[in-house]
């Protein structure tokens, strides 16, 4: 299912966006909701990349083997 949304955008933006897809709307969309979708992807991959170190830094207890070999500790 697909929402509607309405884009504010400069004009300079605009007309080169004219230019490039010359009255074909279909085209214009796709390049938008791809090129959101790579944007999302980017940020989430990075938010991700943290989250992952963060959760597998603190599963091992503090002074345990494991703990030490994730090189938080001895």
């Amino acid at each position: 299912m697909s929402k509607k949304v309405t884009l504010n955008i400069d004009l300079d933006l605009y007309q080169i966006l004219e230019q490039r897809f010359k009255g074909d709307e279909q085209g214009l969309n796709q390049f938008i909701v791809d090129a959101i979708n790579d944007q999302l992807k980017v940020s989430n991959l990075s938010s991700k990349k943290e989250d992952d170190l963060e959760s597998y830094l603190q599963k091992g207890s503090s002074g345990s083997r494991t703990y030490g070999i994730k090189g938080q500790g001895w």
